[in-house]
């Protein structure tokens, strides 16, 4: 693999967490924590960036946290 394609997934890869990281921030987080609802902003942009690196993690954290809470 050469380094133009490993920058080229890495920016994909953080363009997709940005994207991610920003609905995370506005929903998510309070639906994985409880404790996140209703959190300041100086809160929501500090979980911002490892929000979009993690993102993959978090996703998966986020739909169990919705099929648990369709469940009940």
């Amino acid at each position: 693999m050469s380094a133009a394609a490993g920058l080229t997934l890495f920016g994909a890869y953080m363009g997709l967490g940005a994207l991610f990281a920003l609905a995370f921030v506005i929903k998510g987080a309070a639906a994985i924590d409880p404790l996140a609802k209703g959190a300041p902003i100086g809160f929501r942009l500090l979980i911002f960036p490892a929000s979009a690196a993690l993102w993959p993690l978090l996703l998966v954290k986020w739909l169990k946290a919705a099929r648990a809470g369709d469940d009940a």
